[in-house]
């Protein structure tokens, strides 16, 4: 496998004549990617090799530009084409040391939200990927609008047409489809937002900065990313109280968004995971169901 690795960077001269490979190291796998620690005699690297035929290696290296002012989500990128990038190695703390404070988090993306203007619209200028799965992103001037057809159908169209699903289950995720078009509310403004951050995807780096890899990138409502990292047990609530210090939380996000957005996140799990994600979708339906006195 080295060979195999050695020879798609010497053939693609993505690193300088000056420097020798020295050692090639596995780091995990994930989806369609392969991931590689990189020594070489003049610096260490991350290697991502895409084993299938698409174009998320030139995403990913197109995202990495458009966030390259925020210190928090900064990377240096080496090298793209579609089967390879060549990325900055970030030397982190061990698992044990991976000790998160809350508050500085909270005050970090809070930042990061705001460090944008807000963009004329919901959506992006390209499609984004999170994990394997294409995200369209279309741009539209209402946030409903987006969250119902490019989020909410698009992703229950997908996974009707790649599993199982009762009847049942259908008439739920109807049924609050049209409950959610008749609640939400549009925010007051659009906030670029990372997409995809969980405890996996934060780094404690040993020269002490903080880092936030693997973007997902489209502009959004900024609550739907703090639905997402509570779904994921990511932060707890001195996070959000910091978050809403120094950036704004409304009042229907804990009552109402909070349990909608998650949906959105399950949805694409169950289509890169597997079909057990579908009963965390009902739970969640059950319960706007039975609170809403919905008839289905």
């Amino acid at each position: 496998m080295n060979y195999v690795v050695k020879k798609l960077i010497y053939d693609r001269n993505a690193i300088s004549t000056k420097e020798s490979i020295i050692k090639i190291s596995p780091i995990s796998k994930n989806y369609d990617f392969e991931n590689y620690f990189l020594k070489t005699t003049e610096r260490k690297y991350f290697l991502k090799i895409n084993r299938q035929v698409s174009d998320q290696c030139l995403v990913i290296n197109k995202m990495y530009n458009d966030i390259q002012s925020s210190p928090l989500t900064r990377r240096e990128i080496y090298y793209a084409d579609k089967k390879i990038i060549l990325m900055e190695y970030f030397e982190t703390c061990g698992a044990d040391q991976k000790n998160f404070n809350q508050k500085m988090l909270g005050e970090k993306i809070a930042k990061f939200h705001l460090e944008r203007k807000p963009h004329d619209g919901y959506g992006y200028e390209y499609d984004t990927y999170i994990g394997s799965l294409l995200q369209q992103n279309k741009i539209c001037q209402s946030w409903k609008k987006f969250y119902l057809s490019q989020r909410y159908d698009c992703l229950f169209d997908k996974i009707r047409e790649s599993m199982r699903v009762d009847s049942e289950l259908c008439d739920k995720i109807l049924v609050t489809r049209d409950y959610i078009d008749r609640n939400l509310n549009e925010p007051n403004s659009s906030t670029l937002i990372h997409g995809d951050i969980w405890s996996g995807n934060i780094l404690m780096c040993r020269n002490g900065n903080l880092k936030i890899i693997d973007p997902a990138l489209f502009y959004a409502d900024s609550e739907y990313e703090l639905a997402y990292l509570y779904l994921n047990g990511t932060f707890g609530r001195g996070f959000y109280d910091s978050y809403k210090s120094n950036s704004q939380i409304t009042d229907d996000f804990w009552q109402f968004k909070l349990y909608i957005y998650q949906i959105i996140p399950l949805m694409q799990y169950a289509l890169l995971e597997g079909s057990i994600y579908l009963r965390e979708i009902e739970k969640i339906l059950d319960f706007l169901i039975n609170r809403g006195n919905l008839k289905y």
